[in-house]
């Protein structure tokens, strides 16, 4: 499958790494296009794909088309190749651009999808919030190939901002998370280096003990027994108010989402 990039930003850095890992079994052939055409040379190098001259040409050629530019030109960029799209299936990794908004910028009919990537995509341990559509049975081709690098989650339109918040959005604030917690340790005493690997492996940890427990209450009740160092973390926490900064932080997240849209 030769899958189409229009855009090469970080999310397309993203997924077109995660998609050229060595070893990835029905791995798509890729191409790139972006208004700075170096940009798209640059990463069809990286990723041993092809750039396109135009938006156009890139469309025409691909097999299923990704739009990986900014929401605020995404109606634009589809509008420039409306009359290249066909069949094609046209997946939109913009935040807040609505199905309705992608439909009507593409033919009458066009099939269209929605998904929200991850970062971690380029490490084949991307997360991908994706919103059908009307790509009918053609929605198991997008699985397939997002599934090449994370899990897919399907998800109602209506909810797609706070599945997003939820974890779209984790990468970056568990890299300011573990920026608190290198901070910390270097205030009592640790060298920065060795402050930043040790957040970088606990968090690693952490999230796979999680994951293999499947239930984020069991490890908290094991790791924090009571009178001990975690306990006493915990703690602390709790009357900071950490639930409720969390709770404000996904508001956030969601209503910039709705300002794009």
């Amino acid at each position: 499958m030769n899958v189409g990039l229009l855009g090469a930003g970080h999310i397309a850095h993203a997924l077109a790494e995660g998609w050229s890992r060595p070893g990835v079994p029905g791995a798509p052939s890729l191409s790139f296009f972006d208004i700075d055409a170096a940009k798209a040379r640059e990463l069809a190098a990286a990723c041993g794909g092809a750039a396109a001259v135009t938006a156009a040409a890139l469309v025409s050629a691909a097999d299923l088309v990704i739009v990986a530019v900014r929401p605020q030109q995404v109606e634009d960029v589809l509008k420039s190749v409306r009359a290249a799209v066909g069949e094609r299936a046209v997946v939109s990794v913009a935040a807040g651009v609505t199905l309705a908004r992608l439909q009507a910028a593409l033919p009458t009919g066009a099939r269209v999808a929605r998904v929200m990537p991850n970062v971690a995509a380029a490490l084949g341990q991307g997360l991908f919030m994706l919103v059908p559509g009307t790509l009918g049975e053609g929605v198991a081709q997008v699985e397939d190939l997002f599934a090449l690098a994370g899990d897919v989650v399907e998800v109602e339109e209506a909810l797609f901002d706070a599945a997003t918040a939820v974890a779209g959005c984790m990468p970056g604030i568990i890299a300011h998370l573990v920026a608190a917690f290198a901070a910390a340790g270097v205030a009592h005493g640790l060298a920065e280096d060795v402050a930043v690997q040790l957040a970088i492996s606990g968090v690693y940890g952490a999230a796979a003990i999680i994951a293999h427990e499947g239930d984020p209450a069991t490890v908290l009740a094991a790791a924090a027994t009571p009178g001990g160092m975690t306990a006493a973390a915990v703690d602390v926490l709790e009357e900071r108010g950490l639930a409720l900064t969390v709770d404000h932080a996904v508001a956030a997240a969601v209503a910039r989402a709705k300002e794009l849209a």
